[in-house]
This record gives C-alpha cells, sequence and structure tokens, in this order.
C-alpha cells in the first residue's frame, strides 16, 4: 500500500481513528524483535520522573523494567535506536501520514505500550492536552497531533486491544487519574457511551492512526502473554513543541521544516 484510497481518508476524518494499515508482515515483524527487546533492556534519554510526577501516569501500567520506572526504557528511543527510528520512517506509515496531514511532518514522541499478561485496563482518555498540570500541557501550540499504533506483538481483544467510540470530535470533560502532578486525564464514563465501542485486532507489523480527540482505551490483557506496540505521535512544523524532557527533539520524517519552531534530531547511527 502507498497510499490511502479517498474512502479510507473520509473514514478517519469522521470516525476519527483508521486500521488496520499493514506496515510489514507478520514475519518481518518478528524478525525485527529481537532487536526492539535489546532497546527495552537498557535506558534511553528520558530521565526517570520525579516522585512527585508519578502517581496516576498511564506509563505505570506498563510492563516494569526491573523494577525501575519504565519511562527510560519506553519513551523517545527513536531519538537512540536505529531500529526504532526506521519504525517511525516507515515508508507506508508517512505515505498514510502524508495522505491525512501533507508533506510536511514531525514526529515529536514516540513510546513503547508493553502490557504485561495481567496487565490492567488502560481507561477511556483522549491524547488530547492530555497529561500535564495545568500550564504544563502536553506543549504543543497549536494543539495538534495524531498517533500511529503500531503493533510489534499480536494485539487481540484478549490482550486488550484498542477500543475506539466513533465519531468523538470534541474535547470531552476530564478528570486526573491520580494525584500526580503529571497525572494522565481519563474521560469520566458518564461522558462515554461504550454501547458504541468498536475493538481493532492486529497483527504483528499492522497499524492504527487516530487524531488527538479520539476516545479510546484497551482491556485487560488475559492472553498469557506479554502486548507491545509502539505510538509514534506526529504533528506539523506549524506547531511549536515543549520540550519533553532536557535531551528532547522532535525528527523531521517527511518533506521540510519551514517554521523553524522546533529543535531537530538528527537520525541515530
Amino acid at each position: 500500500m502507498s497510499d490511502l484510497t479517498q474512502q479510507q481518508r473520509d473514514s478517519y476524518r469522521e470516525q476519527g481513528f483508521l486500521g488496520p494499515l499493514t506496515l510489514m508482515s507478520v514475519a518481518e515483524m518478528e524478525a525485527l524483535r529481537p532487536e526492539l527487546a535489546a532497546v527495552l533492556d537498557t535506558p534511553g534519554l528520558a530521565p526517570a520522573p520525579a516522585p512527585e510526577q508519578v502517581e496516576g501516569r498511564l506509563a505505570n501500567l506498563v510492563a516494569g523494567r526491573g523494577g525501575a520506572s519504565p519511562v527510560p526504557y519506553i519513551e523517545s528511543r527513536h531519538l537512540d535506536s536505529p531500529a526504532v527510528h526506521r519504525l517511525i520512517t516507515h515508508p507506508v506509515l508517512l505515505a498514510a501520514a502524508r495522505a491525512l496531514y501533507g508533506e510536511d511532518l514531525l514526529v515529536w514522541r514516540s513510546t513503547f505500550i508493553a502490557k504485561a499478561s495481567g496487565g490492567p485496563e488502560f481507561q477511556w482518555h483522549q491524547d488530547w492536552g492530555g497529561v500535564y498540570a495545568p500550564g504544563e500541557e502536553y506543549g504543543l501550540e497549536p494543539p495538534l497531533h495524531f498517533t500511529f499504533w503500531i503493533a510489534i506483538s499480536d494485539v487481540t481483544e484478549d490482550s486488550g486491544c484498542l477500543r475506539f467510540v466513533p465519531g468523538t470530535r470534541a474535547v470531552l470533560p476530564a478528570r486526573p487519574s491520580g494525584p500526580g502532578r503529571r497525572a494522565t486525564l481519563l474521560v469520566p464514563p458518564e461522558h462515554v457511551d461504550e454501547s458504541r465501542a468498536v475493538s481493532l485486532p492486529l497483527r504483528p507489523g499492522q497499524c492504527a492512526v487516530f487524531t488527538d480527540r479520539a476516545l479510546h482505551a484497551s482491556g485487560v490483557n488475559t492472553s498469557g502473554a506479554e502486548r507491545l506496540a509502539l505510538a509514534v505521535r506526529m504533528t506539523v512544523p506549524a506547531v511549536k513543541v515543549r520540550p519533553h524532557f532536557p535531551e528532547h527533539a522532535c525528527t523531521l520524517v517527511s518533506g521540510q521544516d519551514r517554521a523553524g519552531l522546533n529543535r531537530l534530531a538528527e537520525p541515530p547511527r
């Protein structure tokens, strides 16, 4: 697949998400997994959060890394890992992104999402504005981003695949999931019509793409195996991104940066 059809583009605009899209075969992703496992065994550039920033973060629900904070292992590894950089610049992913948002594109974050066997649900939330205290929002001005969620393992209903409420365009009322300074904002149940929710299982090498307002969640992992994915968070160069940590930078993955608002990183070697 080199591009999206008009029907796919219309569906994305109407529903807020699209998938599955196939980046590579199951065999190709399985061949890549040992290299990705090695990345997850060593910390990257992102520091562990301070104690007052911990409670209520979705990152605390992912599989632990030797008892330490998972953040240095899972956050923005495309900045230091050639294997992860290859995923965020996969030609099929970039062709789909260009079809939806044009030629000029930045990746501003990537996050491994490892849900252990028995791992808990991720409750209903939107990524818009999402996790930081007042004055420390995600840091996108104007707020605009979208996510490619790439399955590295099998992502089934049993392992807790993504679920969406189609057609959510408004920013919904939300409340912090805990008292931590950077707790994730969750949408209360009274604002979610679960009768309309749809599940999106993915095979290894497939992905979904969704908007920053897409209402989504995932269930408990009852599969007996870890569920592993990579969330690639993209925006356009006209958006100013607040650095996520001291060594954070954006990566230009398509076109040109005519705005010059953001620090850009070279591909890792």
